[in-house]
């Protein structure tokens, strides 16, 4: 599917598919130190910071396309989300492990609350 074919509810499907595989991974695991003692929790932070990287990206396209559907949502930091994906792409190495834990055990329930009412929208 090319970029001009990829519609609005396709992107926030693919937000949403990325939220929940990010949740069913994470399942159970609070602190950096759940993700960082094994391997299989190394497998489930690395793949949980590359669907957030797939968040951010879709994200900014809408940021370009649909600022106005995003203004309805003031409480999500939709230019915080955008941020971390470049931060994700440009600086992976120093990822900071707090802040992504952080992310995903405060921050994805609420965005996936407000994509959720989107798609019903």
């Amino acid at each position: 599917m090319s970029e001009d074919q990829t519609t609005l509810r396709d992107r926030l499907e693919d937000i949403l598919e990325s939220i929940n595989l990010i949740q069913e991974w994470t399942a159970g695991r609070k602190s950096v130190n759940d993700y960082l003692t094994s391997s299989t929790g190394m497998m489930a932070f690395n793949a949980s910071v590359m669907r957030l990287q797939v968040i951010g990206e879709h994200i900014g396209r809408l940021l370009k396309s649909n600022l106005s559907l995003l203004n309805d949502y003031p409480q999500i930091p939709w230019h915080a989300i955008y941020g971390l994906r470049n931060f994700i792409s440009h600086e992976y190495a120093n990822i900071d492990e707090e802040i992504i834990v952080s992310t995903i055990n405060n921050d994805l329930q609420p965005l996936k609350d407000v994509i959720e009412d989107m798609l019903k929208r």
